[in-house]
C-alpha cells in the first residue's frame, strides 16, 4: 500500500482544478455530518432523517446513488434508463426542483435545470453514508431546500486500503470502479475512479458513464485544511427523456467541482470558511446524427463562499451565525448570456433545557434586485429517556426559478422571464424510539404558494397544441404520514434474519389554482409508497436481502417492484455478488415517455485490502 502514495503525488497535478469540497469530520456510530453546523447526532435530531450507512448501502441492488435513494421512504425516484443516467429526485411529495443535493455539505445547484443536480461524480463504493432531510432544511443548508435535502457524504482515513468492483450483467451493461486510501504522514487522501457503460434497455438508450474524485485533507494544530476535486463525463441516448415525438434524442454532460474547506478551532468557537465553483457543460440533440437539425448548448458555472462562527454562550445556550454568497453564471445557444447573485445571512441560537431542546433559526435572504425576504424556523425536541424522542418543527422555505424556467424556448415550451420565486410553509410533528426494534412515526404539512409549475390551456385539439408555460399557481397543500418499522436480529448463527425494515408513506395534496390549465407536474406527485427490506444469512456461506416497493402517483397506476440481492462471504478480500432487478418484469414509466426495463440482472466481484 505504501508504493500507492507515488501513484497519488502524480495524480496532483495543477491542471485538475475542478472540483468539489467535502465536510472532514469523520462519522462514528450514530453522528452525522451537517453541512452548515458542528456534526449532529443522528438520534438527537429535531425533524425526519434517514441515515442509509455504507453497510447498508452495500446490500442494496443498485449501481448508482439514484437508484440506492429508491429504496428509502419518502423519497420519490424519477430515473430516465438504468444506473441513475438521468434521474430526479422528489420529497414528500416536492419536485426535483425543490429537493437539494449536496456532497460532503457542498451544494449542487444547477442554475440551467434541476436536471443535472443529481450528476453527481461518485461510485456508489467512495459514499460512506447518504443523509436525507425530509421537510425543508433551510436552517441546515440555506435556501433551494424547499420541500428537503440529500447530502451525500465521503469521509477521509488515516488507514491505507484499497476497494475495487466489477460487474456485467443485461443490456451490455458493465463497470469498473475503485477507491483508494493512501495517507502521507498527516495528509489523509483518497481517490475515487469509476466507469460504467450499456447498450441500453430499449432503442437509443445507450450510456458511457466516466467519474473521477479526489479528497485530501489535514489537520494543523488547531486548523483544518480540506480539498476536493471531481469531474463526471457522461453521453446517453436519450430516448423518451424529454419527448416521445423523437427517439433519437441525445445528450452529453461535463460536469466539474472544486472546494476547500478551512476550520479554525478558537477558544470558545469554530470558525469555518468555504469556498467552491462548479461548472456543468451539456449539450442535447433532438437528431442524435444530425446536430444541426435542433441542437441546444449549455455552460453554467457557479461560485460560492460561506462562512459560520459556530459556538456556545454557556453550557445550555449555543449559537450559529454565518454568511452566503453565491454567484451564477451561463452562456447558452438557446437561454443566451445570463448571471445573476444570491445573498445571505443566517443564525440560530439552540437552548437546552433537561430533556427540552430548542432551536429558533433565521435565513435573511435576496436574490438579483428583489427585495430581501426573511425565512424563520422553529425546532423543539423531548428526550423521553434514553430511547425515546418526539419532536416538532416549523419552517418557511423558497425556492428560486431556473433559467430554463425563465427563458427556455422550442416548438412545445415557452419560458417565462417574470417568475417570482415560490415559497412554502411547513410543519411536522414526529417520534421515534432506537434499539434492536426501531420505531419512527410523524406527520407533516406543507403549504407551497407561488408555486412554480408548467402548464397550459387546454384544448378540444389532439394532441393540444397550445406551448407549455412556467407560471406561479396560488398554492398546493401536502398533508401526508410516514411510519417505520425495523427489526435487528443480533445473535448469532449460521441460519438466521438479519433485519427487516418496513416503512410506508402517504400524501394527499389540495390543488388551488385554475382547474381550465393542463399541469405538468402539480398532478404527479407521490401518493402512496411502501417499502420493504429483508436480509436473511441462509448459510455460512451468503446471504440474500429481498426489496420489495409499492409506488403510486398521482394520474398514475400503482405498480409493484421485487428486486433481490445475493452477497457471498468475504473469501480472502473477495465478494461475489448479484442483484435481481424486477422480478416481477412490472411495466412502468417512472418519468417522461421512457420504458423502464423489465427483468434484468447484474453479476460482479468486490475486492478490498486494507492495511
Amino acid at each position: 500500500m505504501k508504493k500507492t502514495s507515488i501513484f497519488f503525488v502524480l495524480f496532483l497535478c495543477p491542471q485538475l482544478f475542478f472540483a468539489q469540497k467535502d465536510d472532514f469530520t469523520v462519522t462514528i456510530k450514530d453522528v452525522i455530518v451537517t453541512g452548515r453546523g458542528n456534526p449532529v447526532d443522528y438520534l438527537k435530531r429535531n425533524q425526519s432523517m434517514s441515515l442509509i450507512k455504507a453497510d447498508r448501502l452495500a446490500l442494496l441492488p443498485s449501481r448508482s446513488l439514484s437508484e440506492a435513494l429508491s429504496y428509502t421512504s419518502g423519497v420519490d425516484v424519477r430515473q430516465r434508463g438504468l444506473n441513475g443516467m438521468q434521474a430526479d429526485i422528489g420529497i414528500r411529495g416536492g419536485s426535483f426542483e425543490q429537493t437539494l443535493i449536496l456532497v460532503n455539505g457542498f451544494k449542487m445547484v444547477d442554475p440551467q435545470t434541476g436536471h443535472h443536480a443529481m450528476n453527481i461524480p461518485f461510485t456508489v463504493n467512495a459514499i460512506d453514508q447518504i443523509e436525507v432531510f425530509k421537510g425543508p432544511a433551510t436552517h441546515i443548508f440555506g435556501q433551494s431546500s424547499l420541500a428537503g435535502a440529500v447530502n451525500f457524504v465521503s469521509f477521509l482515513s488515516n488507514k491505507s486500503f484499497v476497494k475495487a468492483q466489477a460487474y456485467g450483467g443485461s443490456f451490455g451493461t458493465a463497470g469498473l470502479n475503485a477507491t483508494v486510501s493512501a495517507p502521507l504522514k498527516r495528509w489523509n487522501q483518497k481517490l475515487s475512479l469509476g466507469y460504467d457503460r450499456s447498450n441500453g434497455h430499449w432503442y437509443n438508450s445507450d450510456f458511457d458513464n466516466k467519474q473521477l474524485s479526489y479528497e485530501g485533507g489535514i489537520s494543523l494544530k488547531k486548523q483544518y485544511v480540506l480539498i476536493m476535486l471531481a469531474y463526471s463525463d457522461r453521453q446517453f441516448g436519450a430516448n423518451g427523456y424529454y419527448s416521445n415525438k423523437f427517439p433519437d434524442q441525445w445528450e452529453t454532460t461535463q460536469n466539474a467541482f472544486a472546494g476547500i474547506r478551512y476550520n479554525v478551532n478558537l477558544k470558545k468557537a469554530t470558525w469555518v470558511n468555504r469556498l467552491s465553483t462548479r461548472t456543468n457543460r451539456d449539450e442535447f440533440r433532438l437528431k442524435r446524427n444530425d446536430p444541426g437539425f435542433y441542437t441546444n448548448r449549455h455552460f453554467s458555472e457557479t461560485y460560492s463562499f460561506e462562512s459560520l462562527l459556530a459556538g456556545k454562550i454557556m453550557a445550555n445556550l449555543s449559537y450559529h451565525l454565518g454568511l452566503e454568497q453565491r454567484f451564477e453564471k451561463l452562456n447558452s445557444s438557446n437561454l443566451g448570456l445570463r448571471d445573476r447573485q444570491y445573498t445571505s445571512a443566517f443564525g440560530d441560537l439552540s437552548l437546552r433545557l433537561g430533556r427540552l431542546t430548542a432551536t429558533t433559526s433565521f435565513l435573511a435572504f435576496r436574490y438579483s434586485n428583489d427585495p430581501i425576504k426573511l425565512l424563520p424556523s422553529v425546532q423543539c425536541a423531548f428526550q423521553f429517556n434514553q430511547l425515546n424522542r418526539m419532536f416538532v418543527n416549523f419552517a418557511k422555505s423558497n425556492r428560486v426559478p431556473t433559467y430554463t424556467e425563465l427563458y427556455y424556448v422550442d416548438p412545445s415550451n415557452m419560458g417565462n422571464a417574470s417568475l417570482k420565486p415560490e415559497y412554502a410553509n411547513a410543519a411536522e410533528l414526529g417520534w421515534f424510539k432506537n434499539g434492536t426494534l426501531y420505531l419512527e412515526g410523524n406527520v407533516f404539512y406543507r403549504q407551497t404558494y407561488d408555486m412554480i409549475d408548467w402548464v397550459r390551456d387546454t384544448s378540444s385539439i389532439d394532441p393540444n397544441p397550445n406551448k407549455w408555460k412556467p407560471v406561479n399557481i396560488s398554492e398546493v397543500r401536502f398533508y401526508g404520514l410516514e411510519a417505520q418499522v425495523r427489526k435487528s436480529f443480533v445473535y448469532s448463527a449460521a441460519y438466521k434474519p438479519n433485519f427487516i425494515d418496513v416503512s410506508y408513506t402517504y400524501i394527499q395534496a389540495t390543488h388551488v389554482f385554475d382547474a381550465d390549465l393542463e399541469s405538468r407536474y402539480a398532478y404527479s406527485n407521490l401518493k402512496q409508497q411502501l417499502i420493504a427490506k429483508f436480509s436473511f444469512q441462509f448459510s455460512k456461506y451468503a446471504s440474500i436481502q429481498l426489496n420489495y416497493r409499492l409506488i403510486e402517483r398521482v394520474a398514475t397506476p400503482v405498480y409493484h417492484l421485487l428486486d433481490a440481492k445475493l452477497v457471498s462471504e468475504n473469501v480472502k478480500g473477495m465478494k461475489l455478488f448479484v442483484e435481481l432487478n424486477n422480478l416481477t418484469n412490472t411495466n412502468y414509466v417512472e418519468a417522461g415517455f421512457v420504458q423502464m426495463p423489465g427483468r434484468w440482472f447484474k453479476v460482479g466481484l468486490n475486492y478490498a485490502l486494507s492495511e
